[in-house]
């Protein structure tokens, strides 16, 4: 089992644009071969190349600042891919691909999931050319199998961290997901996402796990963070520095909400939101993040409450004496569903 990073895309790449410098950002998993790409750039072009060695968690961890710091002219970003190739003024999305198959965990699934009628698939870039064989082995199985409507940032049934727009779009329609891949971090955002039984197939343990009851410990967790912010008369708004994340409008739209309903607010800025990162600010008694969900909704343990873009949702609507609701359930976790809402008076 091998992950195939995608060099003769790199190698076009530095052909046709003749790059100066490069900036090459990876996820942990696959710093090993992303080295030994550099390695081989370096030696075939003479062009320097820089590994970062910050997180790399998705495609919101683009690095065009870094380009402009480093003199240099071209990024590539490994191993998270979407529809669109190019991100900014100089990031270039690489494909990995994982040769791993799934038949036999498929087939030790397939006993578990016959209550079950409708089933969908769901995936991360990984292992997206596995989605149709997984679709013909359930169905000669005896399951109805939907997939994902493609949009204009994710291909068929792909979803992100924070992105579960193709499964939402058909959730409605299954009884239960599945999502090809050891990751319970996706499948567990998938869950909530959509409300619906959701089943992780890890093929490299052959293991099929049911996801539900992580997602609701999550969801849980998620709820009573909300009621303890409510009680909460100074809040930390953040915003996040990393380039995808910089979601300035969204935290304008929160500061504003929550002095509206009497909050004091202090508006901060980090690249990590971390606990040690909030310990020095004592006077504040809950924050709000906008840089990524997953930070709040399954990250670290926070002493205070963080709450990612729907728990503010959540909590606004508390204070303006509205249903919290299934606020987790909707396609993307960095959209605000409730400034749609007029403030009641």
């Amino acid at each position: 089992m091998t992950v195939y990073i995608d060099e003769e895309k790199i190698f076009r790449l530095i052909d046709e644009r003749k790059p100066k410098g490069i900036v090459v950002n990876a996820p942990g998993g696959l710093i090993r071969q992303t080295r030994g790409i550099i390695d081989r750039i370096e030696t075939t072009y003479g062009i320097p190349c820089f590994l970062l060695g910050d997180s790399c968690f998705g495609i919101c961890d683009t690095v065009d600042d870094e380009v402009e710091k480093l003199e240099a002219d071209m990024a590539l970003h490994i191993g998270h891919n979407a529809v669109v190739q190019d991100i900014g003024k100089y990031t270039h999305l690489i494909d990995a691909i994982d040769d791993v198959k799934f038949e036999s965990v498929i087939d030790r699934s397939v006993p578990l999931l016959k209550r079950y009628k409708r089933l969908g698939l769901a995936t991360f870039s990984q292992h997206l050319h596995e989605l149709k064989p997984a679709k013909e082995r359930y169905e000669a199985a005896g399951f109805d199998v939907r997939l994902g409507r493609e949009n204009n940032l994710l291909f068929q049934s792909q979803t992100f961290g924070c992105d579960f727009s193709t499964i939402y779009s058909m959730a409605k329609d299954v009884d239960a997901l599945c999502y090809l891949g050891e990751s319970e971090f996706h499948a567990v955002g998938v869950a909530l996402s959509s409300g619906k039984p959701t089943y992780v197939l890890d093929p490299y343990l052959e293991e099929v796990r049911d996801m539900q009851q992580e997602a609701e410990i999550r969801r849980k967790r998620s709820i009573l963070s909300v009621y303890k912010a409510l009680d909460a008369n100074v809040f930390g708004v953040i915003t996040g520095l990393k380039e995808g994340q910089k979601m300035l409008p969204r935290t304008n739209w929160i500061t504003k909400r929550l002095e509206m309903n009497g909050r004091k607010v202090v508006q901060l800025t980090m690249r990590d939101v971390t606990p040690d990162r909030l310990a020095p600010y004592r006077d504040i008694e809950a924050f709000v993040q906008t840089a990524c969900p997953r930070i709040s909704v399954d990250g670290f343990n926070f002493e205070k409450p963080v709450l990612s873009i729907p728990e503010a949702d959540a909590l606004v609507r508390l204070m303006e004496g509205r249903e919290i609701g299934e606020y987790l359930q909707r396609p993307k976790w960095i959209e605000l569903t409730v400034g749609l809402i007029p403030r009641l008076d």
